[in-house]
């Protein structure tokens, strides 16, 4: 039923969901959310404070959004591209905080896969951010300096264009810079290795369960899901790109705190020895290209490669969230893909699949406390989610204890986050944007040789 979600979903074991909620229960917190990070929350709840009693609903099968869709790779970013305007807004102080927070996440992820022995293929290669020859060292520059500024350029290492020549057979690639941060996993494959942990440490968690209703009076909050019913003190919301799709919170706006946009991929068949070899990918990492081109390429750990790009965009409206293909993509991008590398011509895909991320309206993520106090949540993974939602886990699990930490009082929780419009029109405004980013995208795939249908 779901193995059509990615191709993480189809190379994975079979998988048998939990049962869904079908009787009332009480607990201490309820987190909404399977992905990345309720999981996360759950697992640092219990580990902070084993007595405190946990639940977790999920309204498909845990992994079922963005944390069993994405890229598969893991990189420290956050925000959009216009470094400038970020500095300007925020300051190169609280732009650190969140680039080391990020950067934590990793670490997350890496520790609890070591300590708790999950199988996920984590490959930590670092990754490139790659220039493109035609449009010269303008954007790797400006990244640099925006690292420098925010004390990150340690991690980073520039590679000069003749070097990547040596390493890539790619008539488009230019200079590089090296992030030794990061690299790839299997996010599904961490996904259901942390649902088993978590649920060892004994928080109980609810698949196919979806939240119909959110209740709240002065003792306790009450959710219904059709079949069964949670009573809770407090609330843990993580359901990311979801978000909007919950009710009994229209009083605190929440359904305009984040808007979802699909994204696709694309992944090939098994690549031969030989296809390796010529392409040369020495260090076997992710590949993202800077460049408003917005491709990124990353190997698997059975040699295909997945790749994103072009701007193949769609803001959802309403209530529609489903992971539709999106037609350009699933056609042209073996065209593209053999454009970056002539020696794939000819290599088909193996499977296409769309999945949603999270944007905020400033692109900063958003994690914090609601104005029912109860009630925290975090949302806006803006297509960096992994390492972000397993660090919002410690966030998150700290405020819906009351503990002053480091986290809680961080300048992303503590600040006033601002909403988008009203949803009827949201849709619009992000397709409007998108639009006029494909459009650009459009004029510099041609000078490339790149073709794009229309959607």
């Amino acid at each position: 039923m779901y193995d059509n979600l990615s191709y993480w979903f189809s190379s994975t074991e079979p998988y048998v969901p939990n049962e869904a909620l079908s009787t009332s229960v009480t607990v201490d917190i309820c987190i909404i959310g399977g992905g990345v990070t309720g999981l996360s929350t759950a697992y640092h709840l219990r580990k902070t404070d084993p007595h405190v009693s946990v639940a977790l609903l999920e309204g498909q099968i845990i992994g079922y959004g963005a944390s069993g869709r994405n890229a598969g790779q893991l990189i420290v970013a956050a925000g959009d591209n216009n470094f400038r305007a970020q500095l300007k807004r925020y300051g190169a102080d609280k732009l650190r905080e969140l680039h080391t927070y990020v950067h934590e996440g990793i670490d997350v992820i890496q520790t609890m896969a070591h300590e708790h022995n999950i199988d996920c293929d984590l490959s930590l290669t670092g990754y490139l951010l790659m220039g493109l020859k035609s449009e010269g060292n303008g954007k790797l520059n400006s990244y640099m300096k925006f690292s420098q500024s925010i004390f990150q350029d340690q991690f980073l290492e520039s590679i000069p264009e003749c070097d990547i020549a040596n390493e890539f057979a790619s008539a488009h690639f230019g200079s590089a810079i090296f992030d030794r941060r990061g690299g790839q996993f299997n996010p599904l494959k961490f996904i259901r290795g942390l649902k088993q942990v978590v649920m060892t440490q004994g928080t109980n968690i609810f698949e196919q369960s979806p939240v119909a209703s959110i209740e709240r009076n002065a003792s306790h909050i009450t959710l219904r899901t059709g079949r069964g019913v949670v009573r809770c003190n407090k609330l843990v919301i993580a359901t990311n790109a979801y978000s909007h799709l919950l009710h009994g919170l229209k009083d605190v706006a929440f359904e305009r705190n984040q808007t979802p946009i699909m994204v696709y991929a694309n992944v090939t068949a098994p690549l031969s020895a030989s296809q390796w070899q010529q392409l040369g990918w020495a260090r076997r990492c992710g590949v993202n290209v800077l460049s408003d081109l917005f491709y990124s390429f990353a190997p698997t750990a059975d040699g295909r490669l997945l790749y994103v790009g072009g701007y193949y965009t769609h803001a959802p409206s309403g209530n529609e969230m489903s992971p539709e293909l999106s037609n350009g993509f699933m056609n042209c991008g073996p065209k593209q893909l053999a454009t970056f590398f002539p020696k794939l011509a000819g290599v088909p895909n193996a499977q296409s699949w769309g999945g949603p991320i999270s944007v905020t309206r400033d692109y900063i993520p958003h994690v914090g406390v609601l104005s029912d106090p109860r009630i925290s949540y975090a949302n806006g993974c803006w297509g960096h989610g992994m390492p972000l939602g397993a660090r919002n886990g410690q966030t998150l699990s700290d405020l819906a204890l009351d503990l002053q930490s480091t986290d809680t009082r961080t300048w992303f929780v503590q600040r006033d986050k601002s909403d988008w419009p009203p949803r009827a029109i949201t849709p619009l405004i992000v397709q409007s944007v998108s639009s006029v980013m494909r459009y650009g995208v459009r004029k510099k795939a041609s000078k490339l040789g790149m073709r794009f249908d229309p959607e």
